[in-house]
């Protein structure tokens, strides 16, 4: 466990944010990405995308380089 650097509350180790103030521990400022209907699809930082689980919560960080990479992977191994 760590501890959130702005409320000082118990966070789970390698968390991006702090669940009781909502504040992010990394310093990086993100922009949210939205749906029409209002529901979160991503954050954006300059190099990454953070995708949120909706079942588990937890967040998936994708390194905004490796997404073509990514992409060329997926469509190779859906046809």
């Amino acid at each position: 466990m760590q501890r959130c650097p702005n409320c000082n509350d118990f966070m789970p180790q390698g968390a991006v944010q702090c669940e009781s103030c909502k504040a992010y521990v990394d310093g990086k400022e993100r922009v949210d990405d939205r749906c029409e209907c209002g529901n979160l699809v991503a954050k954006i930082t300059r190099d990454t995308i953070e995708i949120k689980c909706r079942r588990c919560k937890r967040i998936r960080i994708i390194d905004a380089k490796s997404l073509a990479e990514r992409y060329d992977y997926l469509i190779q191994h859906n046809e």
